[in-house]
């Protein structure tokens, strides 16, 4: 069995590049260095909980994808845009919509 601490490197790692993030990217966004990501993702490092928040939080995924990577993820591009849209301003959200609307019209 694989010690937990790499699967949970592994899990990190899958969700980055699911989410088509470089390192660098990802490393960026969770205010953390790219040699402490890659630690995390190829070495077994383990993270404090405020590091995997902005981890998860970075990527906007559920923490469900990392936590339990074996269980498959029920349309997670779906799961995915709804935590996107959480983060996102009122100006944005209303941008989005429009844009949303004017693409259902265009069917």
């Amino acid at each position: 069995m694989e010690d937990k601490h790499e699967l949970f490197g592994l899990a990190i790692k899958n969700a980055r590049i699911d989410c088509g993030l470089t390192q660098e990217e990802l490393a960026e966004r969770a205010g953390i260095s790219c040699r402490y990501l890659i630690a995390i993702e190829n070495e077994g490092r383990i993270p404090k909980l405020p590091t995997v928040y902005r981890l998860i939080y970075a990527m906007h995924i559920s923490a469900d994808q990392i936590f339990y990577p074996e269980h498959p993820q029920v349309d997670s591009e779906r799961a995915q845009l709804i935590h996107i849209l959480e983060a996102c301003s009122d100006r944005d959200i209303h941008i989005l919509l429009s844009t949303a609307k004017a693409m259902l019209q265009k069917q």
